[in-house]
């Protein structure tokens, strides 16, 4: 923490003082209205420190980690042994303002939120979370269909070479990734094959050129054994992320690969960029982590360079920064929520933990931020959902109702 960060984090404290001591001007209230604005995280923070039942409690709870030497600690490491008296008196203030806070995210404890107050905060849900392992789907699974029509169901084969197509041979390394590799400088072989990936599952397949490709849940991707013509394609649909291995013609130019999705074509030389394309989103996805891709839609080309993402919906594109984290979190092994609607929320919910989702009358347009990993248990994210108090959920079997929750 600099200088300027830690004068700030003084100042919110002084500003979250005087609120619960009812002595703020009407520009310190402003000032706290605007800090408040700037993240849901933000908002949390005031409401647990205006709830004296839970402040309290978890105030007790603190006192078991023995708060005075975790304040030391912290305070050491924030201000220098020169550090005048004032600002360490003040920051002692503001550490056990906030302690009980620290202490639900630095314990593990997930929690969401929604605006129930008259203050104009963003009504948006955050999670905070330490990432604790909950039930994980058994992700790793996906059936390859070879060009003769052979169906493989990857998870129920051992690793090694498992189906070999003229001289490319196609082994499973682990579970989890298949790679396909030629055995002699010319390929005999043109067979189109497709690898599908369930609702909650996922798998990695390295083509015959090098590229390494992420399959998400739901999705299914379709690629030759080998790649025989000029340009390298491939078609997809649902989500996955590409690291394009570069490859040279013999004339020396580079070899392009093309990416056929949504009635688009994104095209890439060597680079890493993620495509999100599921119908029930209604609208496609792509996102560039590195190098540059050329996108070509309706007769229209774009180039993206690194942290771009396209979005197309209908007839129209769009361009936007993206944030890198939230777009390739899948990849990671998580969820990661930007603001992001109940109905997108529950649509990748749906893909991860296979659930059909259905919505009862009256249910409120939430949006939410926040963090949690893939492997947490669906009845412990929809549990953390409802304490929002902006919905409720009734499960039956593979079948989830989001109902309007308590107004």
């Amino acid at each position: 923490m600099n200088e300027q960060q830690t004068e700030k984090g003084l100042h919110i404290a002084s500003l979250l003082l005087g609120d619960l001591q009812n002595r703020l001007t009407p520009t310190e209230k402003q000032e706290l209205d605007t800090w408040l604005q700037e993240n849901g995280d933000n908002y949390k923070l005031y409401e647990d420190l205006h709830n004296q039942e839970k402040l309290g409690n978890d105030l007790n709870e603190l006192e078991s980690y023995d708060p005075d030497l975790a304040y030391e600690q912290l305070s050491q490491k924030i201000f220098p042994n020169n550090e005048p008296a004032g600002k360490r008196l003040h920051f002692r203030i503001w550490w056990y303002m906030v302690a009980a806070v620290l202490l639900l995210v630095a314990g593990g404890v997930a929690y969401f939120a929604l605006d129930k107050t008259k203050r104009s905060a963003p009504k948006t849900a955050v999670v905070a979370q330490k990432k604790t392992p909950g039930t994980a789907p058994d992700s790793k699974k996906a059936v390859l269909i070879l060009g003769d029509g052979t169906s493989i169901v990857l998870n129920e084969m051992n690793n090694g070479d498992i189906a070999q197509q003229g001289n490319v041979i196609v082994k499973k390394i682990r579970n989890g990734l298949l790679k396909f590799k030629l055995t002699d400088e010319q390929a005999n072989t043109t067979a189109l094959n497709t690898i599908r990936t369930p609702r909650g599952g996922e798998y990695e397949v390295i083509l015959d050129d090098g590229s390494h490709i992420w399959l998400n849940s739901a999705s299914t991707l379709q690629f030759p054994a080998h790649f025989s013509s000029p340009d390298r394609k491939v078609a997809l649909t649902g989500e996955a992320y590409f690291e394009v291995q570069s490859s040279l013609l013999p004339s020396g130019l580079k070899k392009s690969f093309i990416v056929s999705v949504d009635n688009m074509e994104v095209q890439a030389v060597g680079t890493a960029f993620n495509i999100l394309a599921y119908k029930e989103d209604n609208r496609s996805q792509t996102t560039v982590v590195e190098g540059l891709v050329k996108v070509n839609r309706n007769n229209k080309t774009n180039m993206l360079s690194p942290g771009k993402k396209l979005i197309a919906k209908d007839t129209t594109t769009t361009i936007e920064d993206a944030d890198i984290k939230q777009e390739i979190a899948w990849k990671n092994g998580d969820f990661v929520f930007r603001n992001t609607s109940l109905i997108m929320v529950m649509n990748e919910l749906s893909r991860w933990y296979d659930v059909d989702v259905a919505y009862d009358k009256g249910v409120p347009s939430l949006h939410f931020s926040g963090e949690v990993q893939r492997t947490s248990d669906i009845k412990a994210v929809l549990q953390m959902l409802e304490y929002t108090g902006g919905v409720t959920f009734t499960i039956s079997k593979h079948n989830i109702t989001v109902h309007p929750g308590k107004k």
